[in-house]
């Protein structure tokens, strides 16, 4: 007999009711419709057990002679280190419950753990657990000193639908690549090897639908193509920290900075979804984009000594939305905006976004400034926009610029014809933002209602909802374009 995982009768004592708490049907082992549990097939049994924690799942060992060996044929493993001081606790169990499953009826297996220098005995588990009928993987490792090896037939796997990955390391990978039937990719931290080993890993996704690359390291590699004739989702995601260039750039795990950006293609034939959230560490051309519908693109600003970064940003930015023009919904930084606005060349060729009915605009700490140029030029080239939003900040107005009447000279067009509401966030009650919030009423003549949401913690005391209030009647006796509109103060 293998060497079962001993668990005590006492840890399984919550699996076992109380029977002083029984009703009449527990006391047969029956339900409400009269079924005993004892009466399900083996496989139902282990459909049940596979959907407990793991641990729980195993504890159901000791609940009868029946259920001893039953837990060895779950279908789901989940594993997840705790705190350090019980670290060894964690490994003894993995090391058991490796010995004892039947790993080759796991179809989802999740791992996270502190690898340290534990390394081989991490790529142990890998390939035990890891089997070429799996499904759904999702790991999650920090701490590596040295790179992970994962099991060859993890990249012919045909059954893989879902795969994440995240480790501060680099991804080695196989000369040969194909996940036939994998949707869903997420790589987090990962550090991609060099161009023909990344360029495989893209190309052998064919079933693609939906790509994550959150803080990825680039940094041995050039240039890739990210081509899937069925990829619909693709999320960015690329902080760089101020102390980045402090690594070796020769260091194949060190930080990536502005000299070793990588060319990154992405053909989106079917991209309905793209989302970029960074610092334009590297360089990225969207082409056949015209399915995106929804878009989003946030950029954070750091104090940076290279003086050219805002405007390397701002044609970032511009070849974005160029590749972007049939969105349907756009949500852009207030920093993206003022990018674009450092290139002014570049305000005139911004394109048409003819089937944009909502926008979102969000700012820092500060409110946005309904002056920025570069968001008046969207507004005037999107004449369909029925929804705009100020997140975040909200949005101000200076005084200079609030009495001149050319501030949207040419008006755009939607003021006049689509846009119906305007939500306005963060709203603190200054001369700026009550600036901005009276020349939209005056200028939106189909506007049927505007938002304004202010901070409960910033309105508690009775000092300033006295002060809201009188806020809000100076609001409402604003002249207003539209004489339809509603004026709706909301706290968030």
């Amino acid at each position: 007999m293998c060497n079962r995982v001993a668990i005590s009768s006492m840890d399984a004592s919550s699996l076992i009711s109380n029977k002083k708490h029984r009703n009449p049907h527990d006391r047969e082992g029956k339900n409400e419709s009269g079924i005993r549990i004892c009466d399900l097939p083996d496989p139902i049994l282990q459909l049940i057990i596979s959907s407990l924690p793991t641990k729980e799942a195993v504890r159901t060992s000791v609940l009868s002679k029946r259920w001893e060996y039953l837990w060895m044929g779950i279908s789901k493993i989940k594993l997840r280190e705790g705190a350090p001081e019980k670290r060894q606790q964690f490994v003894d169990f993995v090391r058991r419950l490796l010995v004892d499953c039947d790993c080759s009826n796991l179809t989802k297996f999740s791992l996270s753990c502190k690898v340290g220098d534990g390394a081989s005995e991490v790529n142990e588990w890998l390939r035990g657990f890891i089997n070429p009928q799996i499904q759904e993987l999702n790991l999650s490792f920090e701490g590596i000193e040295e790179p992970l090896v994962f099991p060859d037939h993890l990249f012919a796997c045909a059954t893989l639908t879902k795969f994440e990955l995240s480790m501060q390391h680099i991804f080695k990978l196989p000369s040969s690549i194909l996940f036939e039937s994998l949707r869903i990719l997420s790589l987090v931290y990962i550090t991609f090897p060099d161009y023909s080993s990344t360029q495989r890993l893209f190309s052998g996704c064919p079933s693609l639908e939906e790509l994550s690359l959150v803080n990825c390291n680039w940094v041995n590699v050039e240039s890739v193509c990210i081509s899937s004739p069925v990829l619909q989702k693709l999320m960015i995601t690329e902080w760089r920290e101020e102390d980045d260039d402090k690594f070796d750039e020769d260091d194949d795990i060190g930080g990536q900075n502005v000299s070793n950006c990588c060319n990154v293609v992405i053909v989106g034939t079917n991209l309905k979804s793209f989302s970029y959230d960074g610092h334009f560490c590297n360089d990225y051309f969207l082409y056949s984009s015209t399915s995106v519908i929804n878009a989003s693109i946030e950029v954070h600003a750091l104090d940076f000594s290279d003086e050219d970064w805002e405007s390397d940003v701002g044609y970032s930015v511009f070849k974005l939305l160029k590749a972007l023009s049939n969105v349907e919904r756009l949500s852009i930084s207030e920093i993206a905006l003022l990018a674009i606005d450092s290139t002014a060349s570049l305000l005139g060729y911004l394109p048409l976004f003819c089937n944009l009915a909502e926008l979102e605009v969000s700012g820092a700490a500060s409110p946005i400034r309904l002056s920025c140029e570069a968001m008046l030029t969207i507004l005037r080239n999107s004449p369909c926009l029925q929804v705009v939003h100020f997140h975040m900040g909200g949005v101000s107005l200076p005084k200079n610029c609030a009495n001149n009447n050319h501030i949207m000279d040419p008006l755009p067009v939607c003021f006049k014809t689509n846009l119906k509401t305007i939500k306005i966030y963060c709203f603190s009650g200054s001369d700026d933002e009550l600036n901005a919030i009276k020349f939209l009423l005056q200028e939106a003549s189909v506007l049927d209602k505007i938002y304004i949401y202010c901070s409960s913690f910033e309105f508690d005391s009775p000092a300033e909802s006295k002060r809201l209030k009188k806020l809000y009647k100076q609001i409402v006796r604003f002249p207003r374009e539209s004489m339809d509109c509603k004026i709706i103060l909301k706290y968030f």
